[in-house]
């Protein structure tokens, strides 16, 4: 609101004074309103009121005293001396602060109404008596005094420093018309020595307003002003502004533009001040300039030189045209050239600004001298010396004129300035002198008028912070010589546009108004940005001129960012950065491989501030490019053609040059800028796709963090596994932008691409260096088999080729990468070339020693049963086919077996049966696992027998198939017969000879076969001896024979562990292929469960010693031993006759041997012995002939050796077992079976009655103790027992 009012006060004043006084004459009656309006708190309405209402009270007065005198004097002494008389109250009244507002427009108002008056006064040219006005005579003397006694009294409280800025104002109001010599010291001292800048400002303008009505007082007060010059601060800059204002207004007095702006009164000042008091004060001018010229500028004093530049500056702005100041031009010209290179930078642009001026202000003569003399001033030779110097030394008779001299010597390369004439920069360097970036323009336009412009902006060209003050004095010069400038214009725009981006801020900022006042436009940035539609834009637009200018800015910019200069460098890069920023890519083509070169070699200067440029100009060249290259839904054939050439352009040399350069920045960059292209490229980017491939892969390891190069070496002491490591690298390299551009990238493969790209990719698969880049090489082709099947198809085999041979690289995770990749490519894969992988697998696995290489076999193995499973089932037969499948099922390795046994379950869903459907088939699943039977290597035996095992399995279940209900078919006999001559010979030979560990897996093998074979080999043992016999009956006739010798042998030697195996596959072959070997095996086995009991015996009683005398660990044998005992126990029951009985003696040593070890064993050989004793009973049960009483004989005989007291103590002390239910099981079956046989004795004749039924009862109370187990279950089978007992 007090905004609007102060603007409308502001208007209301101007109004008046450009109306006549009846303007202001209409408002007297609205003075109350203005009265009121001097209590608002703002200085801008108190002001303007103040200022309203001298000009009503000057018009009020003029108007009265046309006829002479004032006939009616009512209005003056009812109305305005009580008003002027109540203001004078307010300003005599004590301070108080709820009266500040009012006091000050009192103030304003008593000094503006008084000079008012006295303006009225003054142009009426009558004394106050003859107006008949002598009270307000004396109220404005009183008014004049109070006002300089308070401001004396105020000036000397701080506190008070509003009220003395309004008195210091007032005062100089009432000074423009009346003499105000007493208020004079007091301003001084406050202009000297307030600290308030306030103050100070409205002393120094009051000073300036009292010579304005007091001339006599110009001389003290212009050497007062040029006194307190040096005393200013750093902070006082206004200082000089204001005291510059002040001198202009008093020197210049109606002939200064300000005198003129404060004048509000609708009279002429001439019938106030008379003609001669307007013009100017040629004394107070003379003594300024003398002071300036011959003591300011030459000061040492830097407040003592800003001062003299801003004072002439305002002579020169404030007072133009004025005569007193023509005959100073050429010796204020010269200070302030020198002025040019002072180390103040606002000393440096306020000359260069003034000197512009004062050029204006010269005629033609003088400013052809100024040039010369400027040129003089620097140290050159006879053509700087000024046209009267050369007319008094006779120098301007020579042949060649001055300007000749000057275009000679800028043609010629000299410097035009001599070393050291401008002295040093603020840090303490010398300034270059031959600037030949500028001054080769006035060679060039060949006008020498010019040089004058040219040498304010290029004597500073070294100096950042005085180029800037040469450069605005340019840009005024310059304004007014812009059509003299056009021919020119090819020269200096290119030059001028990139000063505009000079790194100096001031300089830049100086350097835009150049632009602005030679080209005529505010649009120097937009040359950044161009409309590309305006084709047709003229030098007003500034994106029509950098247009129009192209090839020159071009040149400008590139050789720039050469230069040796970093300010030069700098400023090229940020040039051509705002060039290209919105250029069309027509214009860039030409010259886009220069760009990018200086582009790439400034990111690598020395010097950071030009890198972070050259960053910026990457960036933005960066940005252009994309959009050059980006499809466009309706594109123009001309649109696509120009995509093109950049591409043909960008691409290779981002490649070949940015992607490979020894400056990280510049890799990453064009890294970078490959992905950004690869994203939005589109169609335009397929010719170019194999090298943005092949590059951004081999980036994947080039531009890897450096922690992960660092924890590859040191990831055992952080406690990282290599395998987690290098998961971490491989999951990494997948998340990578790199990877998700390659992938963007092969979206825009052809054919013809395609055919490029693969002989690319066969190298990296070959050569290539860096996990992340042979990682994302597989993905890679991953990526090509998902999406682009059609494309890689014609290439699998070769990509397959190039990947088999690197399938044994160290890289567990890499490896697993090339078999993914295989698996994809597999089903793409001609029948020869699939075959010759899985020869290459085969190959690999055999050659190949450590466990985690030869893995990669079965890796790809898995890969094909998953991605191609039928296409591995049609390869059954051959090297790396169903054999080899089936052994690396056994592999030691799990990952490797779990591997091989995926694809081995596929051969089985795919093939079945028919994987051993006939001999041939059998004999080739068959070949490799008997080829490694007799291998040196103990681990390939063992797999090798485990395969056969499985095929043995297999064979059986396959001839049980053919079986008919009552028959075995031919079919089946010769598949059995087919795998025993097959695997029985090498089974038997690799069974025989010296033990190795792992053995027990061979004699496993050898009994499966056996057993699965076991119809047709006890067929064969039962058929008569026959000379007609062929090979495998023979084969078959002898087998258990050699079998049962070889188990029976391997029994007894070895480890406690490979006689349990060997026992448990004797076992196994016996239970089999019946055979009577009782006698044979009797005593080995009694001998083994003997020798073991001794030794648990032993052991338990011997617990403080640790190791037994083999050094063995006591704690891990005595379990084998158990185990062993057991295993063989349960071989004797196997073994027992089938086709005779048992001796006295047989039954006497084996009764005996398994009571003892039912009394003392633990609960698993407890039960295999009472498994056996029950076996024995049964066996001497089922001992009988066709005489009762003989069998009854018989039965008691073998009871007499078996010592029945005995055995039933000991099937008693197992069946009191508390804690194993198994235990007491046994036990009940075998007193069962004891009480069956004893019951089958009680007929004999021989006698021994009573003791069977003692023996009987004792089998009773066994039972019945049985039959109160806790367990249910035994107690149940007891009380059956009991029952049919009774």
């Amino acid at each position: 609101m007090e905004t609007v009012l102060s603007k409308s006060l502001m208007y209301v004043v101007e109004l008046m004074s450009f109306g006549s006084g009846s303007v202001a004459l209409s408002l007297l009656g609205k003075s109350d309103a203005l009265f009121s309006l001097l209590d608002i708190h703002n200085p801008a309405v108190q002001l303007f009121a103040a200022q309203a209402l001298s000009v009503v009270f000057e018009a009020k007065l003029f108007s009265d005293c046309q006829g002479g005198s004032v006939e009616d004097t009512t209005f003056w002494d009812t109305c305005l001396v009580p008003r002027v008389n109540e203001l004078l109250k307010e300003i005599e009244a004590p301070d108080h602060p709820k009266q500040l507002n009012r006091r000050l427009g009192s103030i304003l108002a008593l000094g503006h109404i008084s000079h008012g008056l006295t303006v009225a006064q003054k142009a009426l040219s009558k004394q106050w008596a003859e107006l008949g006005l002598q009270e307000v005579e004396a109220t404005i003397e009183r008014v004049n005094a109070v006002l300089i006694g308070r401001m004396r009294a105020s000036s000397k409280i701080q506190a008070q420093s509003l009220v003395t800025s309004a008195l210091c104002l007032a005062i100089g109001e009432v000074g423009k018309t009346t003499p105000m010599v007493d208020a004079i010291p007091v301003l001084k001292d406050m202009a000297k020595q307030s600290e308030n800048a306030k103050v100070q400002e409205a002393a120094i303008s009051s000073l300036s307003s009292i010579v304005l009505g007091d001339p006599e007082q110009t001389s003290d007060i212009t050497e007062f002003f040029v006194s307190i010059a040096g005393a200013a601060t750093k902070k006082q800059l206004d200082l000089h502004f204001r005291i510059g204002e002040a001198l202009a207004t008093m020197l210049g007095r109606f002939k200064c533009t300000l005198t003129g702006m404060s004048w509000v009164f609708p009279v002429d000042p001439v019938l106030v001040y008379g003609e001669q008091d307007t013009n100017a004060n040629a004394v107070g001018i003379e003594i300024l300039l003398e002071a300036i010229t011959t003591t300011m500028t030459n000061s040492t004093n830097t407040q003592e030189r800003q001062a003299a530049a801003i004072w002439i500056m305002s002579l020169a702005r404030f007072c133009p045209g004025l005569p007193q100041l023509m005959p100073w031009l050429s010796k204020l010209h010269a200070c302030l050239s020198r002025l040019l290179s002072d180390r103040n930078e606002l000393t440096q642009e306020v000359s260069s600004q003034t000197l512009g001026l004062l050029y204006e202000m010269g005629d033609a003569s003088l400013r052809e001298d100024m040039m010369y003399s400027l040129i003089a001033m620097f140290g050159t030779r006879n053509v700087g010396k000024s046209r009267q110097q050369q007319q008094q030394q006779g120098e301007r008779s020579n042949n060649t004129s001055a300007h000749q001299q000057v275009r000679n010597q800028i043609a010629s390369d000299e410097p035009l300035l001599e070393q050291e004439s401008l002295g040093q920069t603020p840090d303490g360097h010398t300034v270059n002198t031959t600037y030949k970036s500028i001054l080769s323009l006035a060679s060039d336009m060949q006008n020498p008028s010019l040089v004058y412009q040219f040498m304010q902006l290029a004597t500073h060209t070294a100096m950042w912070n005085s180029r800037c003050g040469a450069a605005y004095g340019f840009a005024r010069i310059i304004e007014r010589a812009r059509e003299a400038i056009q021919p020119y214009m090819k020269t200096i725009v290119p030059k001028l546009y990139r000063y505009t981006f000079d790194p100096s801020p001031q300089t830049q900022t100086a350097m835009k108004s150049i632009w602005h006042a030679l080209l005529g436009t505010r649009a120097v940035d937009s040359g950044a940005q161009a409309d590309k539609a305006d084709s047709t834009a003229t030098p007003q637009s500034g994106a029509g001129i950098v247009e129009q200018y192209w090839d020159q800015i071009m040149e400008e910019c590139l050789t720039s960012m050469g230069q040796r200069e970093w300010k030069v460098r700098e400023s090229g890069c940020n040039a051509l950065s705002g060039a290209i920023g919105g250029a069309d890519s027509e214009l860039a083509v030409p010259y886009l491989e220069r760009i990018w070169q200086m582009s790439f070699r400034t990111l690598d200067d020395i010097k950071g501030s030009v890198r972070e440029a050259g960053l910026k100009m990457c960036q933005s060249l960066a940005n252009a490019t994309v959009a050059w290259c980006t499809p466009h839904d309706e594109a123009k054939p001309s649109q696509e053609k120009q995509a093109q050439a950049v591409l043909k352009i960008v691409v290779p040399y981002l490649v070949d040059t940015g992607a490979v350069s020894d400056a990280e920045d510049v890799r990453n960059f064009s890294i970078g800028l490959l992905l950004k292209l690869s994203k939005s490229s589109g169609r335009y980017l397929s010719a170019s796709v194999p090298i943005i491939v092949e590059r951004l892969l081999e980036s994947l390891s080039n531009m890897e963090s450096q922690a992960a190069n660092y924890m590859s070496f040191h990831a055992g002491t952080q406690g990282i596994s290599p395998e987690d490591l290098e998961s971490a690298r491989l999951s990494a390299v997948k998340a990578s932008p790199i990877m998700r551009g390659i992938e963007m990238v092969l979206e825009q493969l052809t054919p013809s691409s395609m055919a490029e790209l693969v002989p690319k990719l066969q190298d990296i698969i070959r050569h290539g260096l860096g996990l992340p880049t042979r990682a994302g090489c597989a993905r890679t082709v991953v990526i090509l088999c998902v999406k682009k099947t059609e494309l890689v198809k014609p290439f699998a085999s070769a990509l397959v080729k190039a990947i088999s041979g690197s399938l044994t690289e160290n890289s567990a995770l890499q490896r697993q990468a090339w078999a993914a990749a295989i698996g994809y490519m597999a089903p793409m894969l001609t029948p020869a070339m699939f075959r010759n992988l899985l020869k290459h697998l085969e190959k690999v696995y055999f050659e190949k020693h450590e466990d985690d290489i030869r893995g990669v076999s079965g890796q790809v193995i898995e890969q094909l049963a998953q991605r191609c499973p039928e296409r591995l089932c049609e390869n059954t037969a051959g090297p790396g086919t169903a054999s080899f499948v089936l052994y690396g099922c056994w592999d030691s390795n799990e990952s490797t077996s779990k591997a091989f046994s995926s694809a081995w379950e596929e051969y089985k869903l795919g093939v079945g049966s028919g994987l051993v459907s006939d001999e041939e088939s059998l004999t080739d699943l068959l070949q490799l696992p008997l080829k490694r039977l007799s291998d040196d290597s103990w681990t390939s035996r063992i797999q090798s027998a485990r395969a056969i095992v499985e095929v043995a399995q297999m064979v059986e279940r396959t001839a049980r198939t053919m079986e008919s209900p009552n028959s075995v078919s031919t079919k089946a006999t010769r598949l059995l017969e087919g795998m025993a001559q097959a695997t029985l010979p090498e089974l038997i030979k690799a069974s025989q000879g010296r033990l190795w560990p792992g053995k027990e897996h061979v004699l496993a093998a050898l009994v499966k076969v056996c057993a699965s074979c076991a119809t047709l080999i006890n067929r064969q043992m039962s058929a008569m001896d026959s000379d007609n016999e062929d090979s495998i009956q023979q084969l078959l006739r002898t087998v258990p024979q050699t079998v049962s010798t070889i188990l029976l042998k391997e029994m007894t030697i070895g480890e406690i562990s490979y006689r349990r195996e060997a026992t448990a596959r004797f076992s196994a072959f016996v239970e089999a292929v019946p055979m009577e070997i009782y006698d044979k095996a009797s005593g080995i086995l009694i001998d083994t469960v003997r020798t073991g009991m001794v030794t648990v015996e032993k052991s338990a009683s011997a617990m403080d010693v640790d190791t037994d005398e083999d050094g063995d660990d006591k704690s891990m044998k005595r379990p084998q031993q158990l185990l062993l005992v057991a295993v063989a126990i349960k071989a004797l029951q196997t073994i027992l006759p089938k086709d005779r009985s048992i001796s006295v003696d047989e039954a006497a040593a084996l009764s005996q041997v398994l009571c003892g070890v039912a009394e003392t064993g633990v609960w698993n050989t407890r039960v295999a012995s009472l498994e056996c004793l029950t076996a024995l009973f049964k066996h001497c049960n089922a001992v009988g002939t066709s005489d009762d009483s003989t069998s009854s004989a018989s039965i008691q005989g073998l009871l007499d050796g078996m010592n029945v007291d005995a055995t039933l103590g000991a099937i008693r002390t197992c069946a009191t077992e508390g804690k194993y239910v198994s235990v007491r099981t046994a036990a009940l079956n075998a007193v069962v079976a004891a009480f069956d046989t004893i019951s089958a004795a009680s007929g004999s004749s021989l006698g021994g009655s009573g003791r069977i039924e003692a023996w009987r009862a004792e089998a009773r109370a066994t039972v019945e103790m049985l039959a109160k187990d806790p367990v249910p279950g035994v107690a149940d089978m007891a009380r059956g027992v009991v029952r049919r007992w009774t």
